[in-house]
Parts: C-alpha cells; structure tokens; sequence
C-alpha cells in the first residue's frame, strides 16, 4: 500500500467504525422488540471493524499516525459497543457497586465512606477519584462521566500495549500484532470495558511497567530518571486502585527484578521496592474489608479442587438457560486454540531466551505457558472470579509471545504475492476466529449481550423499566440511608442510585432472604426486620417466575440447595401485620416496615451528604489563580516538557491521571473539590494569556489547521455514521430507561393523589 494512500486507510477505518456502531444501533433497536435478528447483527457489528483493523494494521503500509489511529479504534471500539447495549444507565452488576462509592463522593462523604454492598471499593478509590474529579470540573451528568472515564482508561490502555510491544519487538507490525491478539482475551469485550476499579488498575499497571522499560533502555539516556519518577507514581496509583491487578503486578516486578541483567538491576529493584511498600501498606490499611471480600473467592477456589471439578456445569446458567450451539462450539474452539498457542508460543520464546540468556523473556514465556489455568477457571462460577482478574495481566504475556514466534509478517509481504497474501489472510482469519471466541466466552451468557425482557437476577436484564421507575421512586421519596431488603439486582440499583441501604448479607445469627422464601408471616419474620433494622421491604412479583440466573435472589447461600420463591411466598406481604405499601405499580411494591416499630431514624454506616467546593465567585477566582499559576512559569513547564518528551501520550496520560487521583484525594476529603466554575475561571486565564503571549512573539493566534488536508471524505462519512449510531442506541434506550419510567411515575403519582 502506498504511503499517500494512508488518509484513504484512516477513512476506511473511521468509516468501519461508524458503519459498526450503526448496525450495532439497529441490533440493539431490534432486541428491544424481541426481534431475533438484534443477535446476528449484534455479532456483525462486533467482528467485521475487528477484521477491517487488523487488515490495515497486517495487509496495508499506513503511517505512523494511522497505524496509531487504527490501534486506538481497534481497542476503543469494543468499549463503545459495550455500553451502546445499556448508554443510559450501567448495565453490570459490578458497575453499580462502585457508582454508589461515586456517588458518596460526590455527596460530599469524604473518603473511605462505608459501601453496603461492596465494603473495599471505598479502600481502593482511585477510579471513583478519578471520575469524580472529571465530573466536578466539567459539569458532565454521571453517567457521561463514568463512561468517560473508562473510555480514557481504554485509549491509553492499548497505547501502552502498542508501544512497550514497539520496544520488544521493534516492529511495528508485531507490535501491532500484541495489541490484536490482546484484544482476543476474553476480559478484553466486558470486564476490561467496564466502569469497575480493575478497568482503570490495569492501565495504570501496564502503563507503568511500560514507562520502567522505556526508562532502562540506551534510546533514552537523558530522560531515565523522570521516566523512573512517571513510572512509580503511575504503580503507586494502581496500588490505591485494585488490590488484585497492584498484587499481580508486584509479582511480577518481584520476578522482572530477579531477572534481570545486573546493568539494569537496581533501577528495577527501586522501583519494586517502592511499589512494595506502598502494596503492603495499603493493602494493610485495607485488610478488614479485603478478606470478607477474598475470601470466598479462596474457598471457591480449595472446594472446586478437591471436588475434582465433579460441579462443572458447562453452558448453562442457574436458572437454566443454555447458549446457543454454535456459542458452545466456538467457546471449545477458542479454549484448545489459545491453550495451544500459549504453550508452544512458551516453549519457543523459552527455548530461545534460555539459548540467548535472556532471562527476563523466559519469565515471559513461563507466564504464557501458565495462561491455560485462567481459561480452566471460566468453566466454574466458583472459579470464575479468578480466572477473569488473572487473565486480564496474564494474557500480555501470551500476546507477546505469540507475536515473536509468528512468521514476521513484514517478511510474508516479501514472498511472491501467490504465498505471501494467503499466509495474511490466515493469520487476519485465525484472529479473528480468536477474538471471536474470547468475546463469547468472557462475556457470559448469550442473553446477556442484548437488552430485552425481563429476567430474574440478570444484572442488566433485570433493570427494566418496572424496576428502574420504583428506585427513582424511592430516591425522590424515601430518606437516604434507609435501610431495605431486596433482591439482587433492585438492591444494587437501590444502594447506587437512592443511596439507600440494603440489608441482604445474613447478620446477628438471621438471614434476610428467609423473608422472601417463608410461605407464610408470623413473628420470626418479624423478628428478623426488627433485629436488623429493615425499614422497607422490596418485592417483585415475578421473583416467582424463575430460578435466579445468576445463582441467588438475594445472597449467597441464602437456601441449602437451589430453591425458587413460591407465588404463594411473594403474596404473603400483601396482607403481612404491620406492612404499609408506600409504592405500587405493575409486579413491584415498597412495603413500610413502621408498623412493626422498626424506627425510621437508624442510618448505620451511612455517610450522609454534605456541600462541596465553594461559591461559584470564589470558584471563579480560585480558577483564575491556578491558571495564572500555570502560565507564568514559563520556562520551568518547558524544561519539564522536554525532559518527559518521551513519555508519549500514553505517559503523559498516567502522569495526569496519578495527579488526579493524588489531588482529588485531598480535595474530595477536604470538600474543597470545586465545580465547573473554576474550570470557567482557569480558562478565562489561561487563554487570554496564550493569546496575549503569541501576539507578542509575532505568531499567528490560532495555529494553521493542517490536519484538515489529511482528512479523508471516509473519515468524516465515518464519524458522522458513529454519531448516527450512538444516537440511535441512546433513542432506542431512552425509550424504555426514560420515557417508560416517566409513564410509571406519573401513573404512581396520580395513584397516590
């Protein structure tokens, strides 16, 4: 492919994306009326971009620019389609969890604010930190924010990726090559994607180990120590953000340390040492809500060995439901094609790296040929926790390797055309059979890729519009920080959205489903609500309909064996002693628990809120004094520049996001954190300045646009149609998640007059 011929491959690449986001638009459209064609569309507007990225990225010669341009769509992209499914409200379980650890921030609770559901988010803020810090200086409403920030987290994610590849294996096309086969692990469609404190953890991570390589490289000698300083702090920001990814990456810094050549050593071992100290302690600070949290994930682990995996129950979810053959099929695919490219990839890279004395690389290719075990965990839900944190770091290592023992494909291009061109489009098939496979495996059940009707425990599935209209309910009309009992998913949104308080977890020697599963009311009932405080009772009627899908309605262990709730069992709260219903509609209703003299002031562990920043004046003034701040020192942010000149975007990245985190810390406990107005005063300083400034050194105020004579009519024919898309996706959504919900409030409302 000609050089000048690179804005024509941008444009296609724009355009693949946009086309895709369309089409997922009318998949999603189409679920939303139970349409069967929203599957294969789904999956149309999942693969075909992939196979036009990696064709430009492998079969073409773009430039520098639309290589990188090429590596960001590619990895952005499956983010995108991820929250197109549910763009006005988050979609995962997990999401939610660290929404209500948001939210309290954003309340004003300071940090560590107790979390009902999820007690070590709050130890490990720096997601939240983060978003909260976009959405206060930007005015961004919530949900924006949120996807905001993972977006962020993604681009830099697979810019770190392309670039430390870039460093090994000095090929663009191999480096391009570790972000391709990256993308095929299963974590990489969902659990990467969403707003979860390992999404932001990994980036960091990676970025870090990145920035440390680059540091010890000869290339840079002038600039190693401040890529050292980046590169530390980017670590010490992953460790105040996910314990798992900061413990995983320890490890292997602990294992990079001992192997590493003795030129090289001590650079690596002070930057592990301090990543140790600061893992240890934090992971200290943290430990009373860690085990709690951990350690049925370790018991999950020990029972499922020694029950030989005698529980494995593949394909099917608790309720029943089963994926397609097809899925089955091409789950087993992947399973026996990443297991064998990850050992032989190994066994190569370690037969090569132990004859050469690379000691390092054989580290890389032990950890690649232990890949398989994470792949063995998905199969069991006990496991299968594991296996999707392990996964997310382990399978760098299996894309590396497996990019150094692949044919270099600038070498294929050299062939005659009649060998070269179907060795590439094996090598464009194989991948994109493998990324194929990692979305259908890590992305859980098929009925969990698409929005439609109601299902019980079913994370996204369960938000309709039933269920989101009786949580906006009882946060305009029940007071914060009460407490309630409901099912799964309800509770989540009722903690996140209402920051109400959900007892579901068994407590002083009772457990709270037993309310939900009892057939009939007498008095242990109510020993139960009053005992742990429940002032209101939640229940959907259609609880009855099925078994849970994700494995209990309430809590964990909540029944000795799996058991559905009885109609008869949900009926009983109609004529319950003592249970007034506050709220009615369709299946869902809100029972006051006051009549059974549970008092409505109990607000256990609930933070409150509290006021942020300033007056909007003083905001203004306070932006204009750090603007100033930035602006006069002219020379010094110069010379920081040029030292970090080689940190790239992907550095620079890190550094304003540990900055983030660092000052949004101070100032979220503090409650100084200001709104958007101080970014309004920071910019009525800062631009007049520049402006001034140029004027004066005789350059032109606004900088010619050259960018514009590269832009190809594909490119904006693309972005236009990644507009479209978005905005169908979000209209198909609202339908549903706003105008529904709006109808059911204004009907519960005209009830209640």
């Amino acid at each position: 492919m000609e050089l000048d011929a690179t804005p024509r491959l941008a444009g296609v690449a724009w355009l693949a994306a946009g086309a895709g986001i369309v089409i997922d638009g009318l998949a999603v459209t189409l679920a939303w009326r139970g349409s069967p064609l929203g599957g294969p569309l789904f999956w149309l507007a999942l693969i075909a971009p992939f196979l036009i990225f990696v064709t430009i990225l492998l079969m073409c010669w773009p430039s520098l620019a639309t290589r990188q341009l090429t590596i960001v769509l590619l990895g952005l992209y499956p983010a995108v389609i991820y929250r197109m499914s549910s763009p006005l409200v988050l979609g995962g379980f997990d999401e939610h969890l660290h929404e209500r650890t948001l939210t309290d921030l954003l309340h004003g609770s300071g940090l560590f604010a107790p979390n009902p559901l999820l007690a070590v988010s709050p130890r490990y803020p720096g997601l939240e930190l983060l978003t909260g810090v976009l959405i206060r200086l930007t005015g961004l409403p919530l949900m924006a924010g949120m996807s905001l920030a993972v977006f962020i987290c993604r681009v830099l994610l697979v810019l770190a990726i392309y670039h430390g590849a870039l460093a090994v294996t000095r090929s663009y096309r191999r480096a391009s090559l570790v972000v391709i086969f990256y993308a095929a692990s299963p974590q990489f469609y969902v659990f990467n994607s969403m707003f979860a404190y390992q999404t932001l953890a990994l980036t960091l991570a990676i970025g870090g180990l990145v920035l440390l390589h680059r540091a010890l490289q000869d290339d840079f000698p002038g600039v190693r120590r401040p890529l050292v300083v980046l590169a530390t702090i980017s670590l010490l920001a992953c460790a105040v953000t996910h314990h798992a990814t900061s413990w995983m990456t320890l490890a292997f810094l602990l294992g990079w340390t001992a192997t590493a050549p003795s030129g090289k050593r001590r650079t690596i071992a002070f930057v592990t040492a301090v990543m140790a100290i600061g893992v240890i302690n934090w992971t200290a600070l943290a430990a009373g809500q860690l085990w709690p949290y951990m350690g049925p994930i370790f018991r999950g682990i020990a029972d499922q060995f020694l029950s030989a995996f005698g529980r494995i129950h593949l394909f099917k979810d608790s309720a029943g439901s089963t994926d397609p053959v097809w899925e089955r099929g091409v789950t087993v695919i992947y399973a026996v094609l990443v297991t064998c490219a990850a050992v032989s990839s190994a066994w190569r890279v370690l037969r090569r790296s132990l004859r050469n004395r690379q000691r390092t690389v054989a580290l890389i290719g032990l950890l690649s040929g232990a890949y398989p075990i994470t792949l063995a965990a998905h199969f069991e839900s006990t496991t299968a926790a594991f296996g999707d944190r392990a996964s997310t770091l382990m399978a760098l290592p299996v894309a590396l390797c497996c990019s150094l023992v692949v044919r270099n494909p600038i070498d294929a291009l050299r062939l005659r055309m009649n060998r070269a061109r179907p060795y590439l489009l094996a090598l464009v098939g194989v991948a994109a059979l493998a990324y194929l496979g990692g979305v259908v495996m890590g992305s859980g059940p098929s009925w969990s890729l698409l929005p439609g009707k109601y299902l019980v425990s079913a994370d996204s599935r369960t938000q309709d519009a039933e269920t989101l209209a009786a949580v906006q309910w009882a946060a305009a009309h029940l007071p914060a920080g009460s407490r309630v009992v409901a099912d799964r998913v309800p509770a989540n949104l009722l903690a996140s959205q209402a920051r109400m308080w959900p007892v579901v977890h068994p407590a002083d020697g009772v457990v709270p489903a037993t309310i939900y599963f009892s057939k009939t009311w007498d008095t242990k009932l109510d020993t139960i609500i009053t005992r742990l405080d429940i002032q209101y009772i939640y229940v959907d009627q259609r609880l009855a309909t099925s078994l849970p899908h994700y494995g209990y309605y309430i809590s964990p262990g909540e029944t000795a064996k799996p058991t559905r709730i009885s109609a008869v069992a949900l009926a009983k709260f109609r004529d319950a002693p003592g249970l007034t219903a506050v709220y009615h509609h369709g299946p869902v209703t809100i029972y006051d628990t006051a009549g059974l003299g549970v008092r409505m002031t109990t607000r256990t562990g609930f933070a409150g809120t509290r006021p942020l920043g300033f007056s909007p004046p003083l905001e203004v003034v306070a932006g204009a004094v750090v603007g100033l701040l930035l602006v006069l020192p002219r020379r010094r942010w110069a010379r920081l520049a040029h030292a970090l000149r080689y940190a790239g975007a992907e550095g620079y990245g890190m550094a304003i996001i540990a900055l983030a985190i660092l000052v949004g810390a101070v100032l979220f406990q503090t409650r100084w954190m200001p709104g958007p107005e101080f970014t309004v005063g920071a910019l009525a300083m800062v631009v007049p300045f520049v402006i001034a400034r140029r004027w004066a050194d005789g350059q032109r105020i606004v900088p010619p646009l050259r960018i514009a004579r590269a832009v190809h009519p594909l490119a904006v024919l693309g972005v236009l149609a990644l507009i479209g898309g978005v905005l169908l996706d979000i209209r198909s959504a609202w339908a549903v998640d706003v105008t529904a919900v709006d109808h059911i409030l204004r009907s519960v409302s005209r009830g209640r007059h």
